[in-house]
């Protein structure tokens, strides 16, 4: 007896009916836990969604307003120093190397130059031509006393001293300017250029036998670390909370997990047209010198304490430019409620229109509702 065929469009019939059979079933199951009235969600008593979701009464809570801002990290003008050649000359000896702690006064190199050199010279000639007006005129009143002498004579040894003297002042401070002590030269000796201030050498571009001209770029460049400034850039619409810091913190891409304490120095008073931004100071103590010029960072500014309606983050949902929560109106009843939201603070976001205190929301398990 022959076997029935069956051909294969029957048994793609019978799958697809099977398979809408289960689907009719799965959303008769749905529909019967959520029906909506309107606007309005209403889950059956029996609903396996009640037993998936939270709820929460919304609340005033206290909190710190926050916002940030970026920077770059830059060394205190005060506390920074790029030393140049004062004159073109050969380096006689380089003292220092990069990272290595110097002292104000300390030599940071010597350079010979026919410029300096000059300058020695003209200091110890004119030095030399006082103490002899110092003692022609000592000579001039005594001869003067013993009447040897008219009060003519005695009046041009005291001008004469006095134009040695003033000479003689000029050529010392020419030399004290660039470091030297009418004292303590000698004469051919290089000029020692010093540090003008306590720190690290950063940079140190010369070496032993070295030409250098007076106009070239820096050669040494110290710099104090032990403070820096953090430069940060504040948006235009956060300008309102800058009158009320009470707190600022600075976060660095190298260091993420280092917060670093810090003050604010400065607020500029100018507004980049450009970025539409106001330049922030905030000075930070680096004794540890993990803070190095030039760093990105990240600064936290925190305001005085305020009140606002805060919730959860994770109640709140999106669709497309919208944003809203889940309302509970009791009795298994819920709606879609658009709200407003402000900066986030922790784990919550502020709500600043939508919602008030005292309503209920759903806080945990919102996806189980359908969306607006």
């Amino acid at each position: 007896m022959k076997q029935p065929i069956i051909s294969l469009s029957a048994v793609f019939a019978l799958c697809a009916s099977l398979m809408l059979s289960c689907t009719s079933a799965k959303d008769e199951n749905t529909n019967s836990e959520i029906t909506m009235h309107g606007d309005t969600i209403v889950l059956s008593a029996g609903s396996s969604i009640l037993q998936r979701i939270t709820e929460s009464e919304v609340a005033l809570s206290d909190y710190n307003p926050q916002f940030s801002a970026s920077g770059q990290v830059k060394p205190i003008p005060a506390r920074y120093a790029e030393v140049g050649v004062p004159f073109s000359g050969r380096i006689a000896k380089s003292c220092v190397r990069p990272g290595q702690k110097v002292t104000a006064g300390e030599a940071l190199f010597q350079i010979s130059s026919s410029e300096y050199l000059e300058i020695c010279r003209d200091a110890l000639e004119s030095a030399t031509a006082l103490e002899q007006a110092q003692r022609a005129l000592d000579r001039a009143n005594r001869l003067y006393e013993s009447h040897m002498i008219s009060a003519r004579e005695l009046e041009e040894a005291k001008a004469d001293y006095e134009i040695k003297k003033q000479t003689a002042d000029n050529a010392a401070a020419s030399l004290s300017v660039f470091g030297g002590d009418i004292r303590t030269i000698v004469p051919g000796q290089p000029m020692t250029v010093k540090s003008p201030i306590s720190g690290t050498v950063i940079v140190n571009n010369l070496v032993n036998g070295q030409y250098v001209r007076d106009d070239a770029e820096p050669s040494v460049i110290v710099a104090d670390l032990a403070k820096v400034w953090v430069v940060a850039n504040v948006k235009e619409r956060d300008f309102s909370k800058l009158a009320g810091i009470a707190n600022v913190d600075v976060t660095i891409d190298a260091w993420s997990d280092t917060v670093f304490a810090g003050k604010v120095y400065h607020i500029n008073e100018i507004l980049d047209p450009a970025t539409r931004t106001v330049e922030l100071i905030v000075e930070c103590d680096n004794e540890s010198e993990m803070i190095k010029p030039n760093m990105f960072c990240t600064v936290h500014l925190t305001d005085n304490k305020d009140r606002a309606v805060l919730i959860n983050t994770a109640a709140i949902r999106r669709n497309d430019d919208r944003t809203y929560v889940v309302k509970s109106l009791g009795n298994n009843r819920y709606a879609n409620q658009y709200v407003e939201t402000g900066e986030s603070v922790g784990d919550s976001t502020i709500i600043t229109s939508g919602i008030s205190a005292g309503e209920v929301i759903v806080t945990g398990g919102a996806f189980y509702f359908p969306e607006i």
